[in-house]
């Protein structure tokens, strides 16, 4: 008889304290925050990371998919960086729809807790997953930097996610087109939307892009803009200052006087950047600047 029971409470045990996927949902929905797989001083597995690896045990790859496009961010990211990781899923599809959504998520790894774009988090799993996949077996650090380079300039997915970015009618976080414009040298048929990027936007990452690629080919256009359109342009969000300060460099590394001037001009008229002055700062000591 006692035997019976032991047995019966394990059973009920296993079976009622099991979550239902609805269960599961609910339960990563109400911290409503991406754990990574090491969170806190011990960087340890979280309730809620825990929460969705049970849920995506439970998951076919449809679900998968279809909670990739769910109302909530959160499960939105755990079930994408999850596509990622198991090879599954349209990427470039993803991150479009989250170009569209442009929405941020809480995030917890390490010590560390933030505000991401899920469009940036979606990226950087790629990212990170195909540097990491092109340089696990190789340990000189030279070496392992240029593979890592190499697999980004060639992997057709990556080709794709950054041919998404670079002709998203959606304003993309300033980092992404970093990557975008660095990954490779592009066709010549994404030069008009590079420039419409770059004079019509002042992003200042295809104006990097531009220069480092058809220096000769844009020096009257690049002229042009800097004495006319760029000591009018406003910059005043997030993207704006990185494109700011960006071209900043871009005018002092120049070493040409009249640029120099038109560089500390736009920065005495600006006041946007003080917000971030001593970054600025640390650029125009470099250059023997003081504003």
């Amino acid at each position: 008889m006692k035997r019976t029971l032991v047995i019966l409470l394990y059973f009920f045990l296993v079976h009622c304290s099991s979550q239902s996927k609805e269960e599961l949902i609910d339960s990563i929905i109400k911290v409503n925050r991406v754990d990574s797989d090491c969170v806190g001083f011990g960087c340890s597995e979280s309730e809620q990371y825990n929460n969705f690896q049970k849920l995506k045990d439970k998951l076919s790859e449809g679900e998968l998919i279809e909670l990739s496009k769910h109302n909530n961010a959160t499960i939105r990211t755990y079930a994408s960086i999850e596509l990622i990781q198991s090879n599954k899923g349209n990427i470039p599809k993803m991150l479009s729809y989250e170009l569209q959504k442009n929405e941020m998520v809480e995030t917890f790894e390490g010590c560390i807790i933030g505000i991401d774009p899920v469009s940036s988090i979606i990226y950087h799993e790629y990212w990170n997953k195909i540097r990491l996949e092109a340089s696990k077996k190789i340990k000189d650090d030279d070496e392992r930097d240029i593979a890592m380079k190499n697999k980004l300039a060639i992997d057709n997915t990556m080709e794709k996610l950054d041919s998404v970015l670079i002709n998203s009618k959606k304003e993309v976080y300033w980092l992404l087109y970093e990557r975008a414009f660095k990954n490779r040298k592009y066709k010549i048929d994404y030069l008009p939307r590079i420039e419409e990027l770059a004079f019509n936007y002042n992003n200042a990452y295809a104006f990097e892009y531009l220069i480092t690629h058809y220096q000769s080919r844009y020096l009257q256009k690049t002229e042009n803009y800097f004495r006319v359109k760029f000591p009018k342009a406003k910059f005043r969000d997030e993207n704006e200052i990185f494109y700011l300060h960006l071209l900043i460099e871009i005018l002092l590394n120049s070493e040409i006087e009249e640029r120099n001037e038109i560089a500390i001009k736009k920065l005495k008229n600006n006041k946007d950047w003080e917000i971030h002055s001593s970054w600025f700062k640390r650029t125009l000591t470099k250059h023997g600047i003081e504003i």
